[in-house]
């Protein structure tokens, strides 16, 4: 199975990123943890750097699958 990468922004100061889900259910990706009972399963925390010179702020994207996902299995 391929996981597509996505485009993603720092959140401080726009810088753009590749990241990838980490499989195929987790599709959904916040900057912040999402709430209980807004998804299914785990969360899955990823930590990041941002790579801008004039930033370099660490961050994390959260993983996770949505329950509309699941809605329409």
């Amino acid at each position: 199975m391929v996981v597509t990468e996505l485009t993603l922004e720092c959140p401080y100061c726009n810088w753009i990123f590749k990241a990838a889900p980490p499989d195929k259910i987790h599709s959904a990706f916040s900057y912040e943890k999402p709430l209980r009972g807004n998804f299914y399963g785990e969360v899955i925390e990823q930590n990041f750097v941002c790579r801008n010179p004039k930033c370099q702020k660490a961050f994390a994207v959260y993983w996770y699958a949505p329950l509309s996902y699941f809605d329409r299995i």
